[in-house]
């Protein structure tokens, strides 16, 4: 591991430009910040009075400061595409809050301006490290639930937006700002391949013109459907997880999972029987022992972040693969694109 700081620069000074990026690196001694680029005043002497950095009007400037390594594009997801090519060009490795950008042209185009210059582009997919979908992740893995059937992600609230993610000029939207992360998840529990997908956006309470409900169900060739929800207009929220396996099952609310789950060694093989049902009665008088653990769930917070920054310092100076590839990404660009083109969302 070398020791040699990481230089960023952090475009947007944003909610999520000071308050996740630059708040999350300022904790990580393998990178410092050494310029910003902002339009407001006040933000830009914030940000030198916390750092000691250069300070610039327009990411033009910080694009140019050859001090720069790692440029973070933090602005609005209308501005993503243009910046982060730009920045590749001029040779600084890329971090894109997501969305990555709104279609797959676009991104081939940022994949092809990274690979041309030699240059690491990722998308902040800090919500891969949440301490629930971890969890979910080895519980899955430890083959407890069986082959999984379903999946169900959902993510409720009443809740009506009026800020700049509700108008679709500047790429705002439930499907690009809250659901992207959980599509992300729910991708990386699906095989790899193409998918089905059935959509619903609608545009319901909210302020503006873009969606702020989202229904996608998707199936791959093999392997379980996933339904994703996540929606401003639901006022009696349900579990965040439901999965359903042929030897168990799971639920989370966020803060407590349960996983219930049988060993299938211990059932005897079951033949269908033709005839008549025994006192009227369906089904079978099986008894299942079930095994059930109860897990307090840690919360999500900044150190999801810090596990994205870390992940990519071994990146950038240790040599390590790249966690949150531009690839696997666009494979959920792509299922966006999809899901507005068939509900007139574009």
């Amino acid at each position: 591991m070398t020791a040699e700081r990481i230089p960023v620069g952090i475009i947007g000074l944003g909610r999520s430009g000071w308050n996740i990026h630059a708040a999350g690196v300022a904790e990580l001694d393998r990178y410092q910040v050494v310029a910003t680029a902002d339009p407001m005043a006040e933000r830009s002497a914030e940000a030198a009075e916390k750092f000691g950095c250069a300070t610039y009007a327009t990411p033009e400037e910080l694009i140019g400061d050859a001090a720069v390594e790692l440029v973070v594009v933090a602005t609005p997801s209308h501005t993503h595409v243009p910046m982060a090519v730009a920045s590749l060009e001029a040779g600084k490795h890329v971090v894109v809050e997501k969305p990555l950008a709104q279609n797959t042209a676009e991104v081939d185009v940022m994949i092809s301006a990274a690979d041309k210059a030699d240059r690491i582009l990722t998308c902040f997919h800090n919500r891969r490290f949440d301490p629930e979908f971890m969890l979910i992740q080895r519980i899955i893995a430890s083959g407890r639930l069986g082959d999984l059937v379903q999946i169900r992600r959902s993510v409720h609230q009443f809740t009506r937006r009026k800020d700049w993610q509700t108008l679709r000029r500047l790429g705002g939207g439930e499907l690009p700002n809250t659901a992207s992360h959980f599509l992300d998840q729910l991708l990386q529990l699906m095989d790899d391949g193409p998918v089905e997908l059935f959509a619903d956006l609608r545009h319901t309470v909210s302020a503006g013109d873009a969606e702020d409900h989202v229904k996608l169900c998707l199936k791959g060739r093999t392997g379980p459907t996933a339904d994703l929800e996540s929606s401003s207009v639901v006022a009696t929220p349900q579990s965040g997880w439901l999965i359903s396996g042929t030897t168990g099952g799971l639920a989370s609310d966020g803060s407590r999972l349960t996983v219930r789950w049988f060993d299938p060694a211990g059932l005897a093989e079951i033949e269908p029987d033709d005839g008549v049902a025994a006192g009227r009665r369906y089904g079978s008088d099986e008894q299942i022992d079930w095994s059930e653990e109860v897990i307090d769930v840690e919360p999500a917070g900044g150190d999801r972040t810090l596990h994205f920054y870390r992940h990519l310092a071994e990146t950038l100076r240790d040599g390590a693969e790249l966690f949150v590839t531009p690839e696997s990404v666009r494979r959920q660009i792509e299922i966006m694109e999809r899901a507005r083109e068939q509900t007139g969302f574009r």
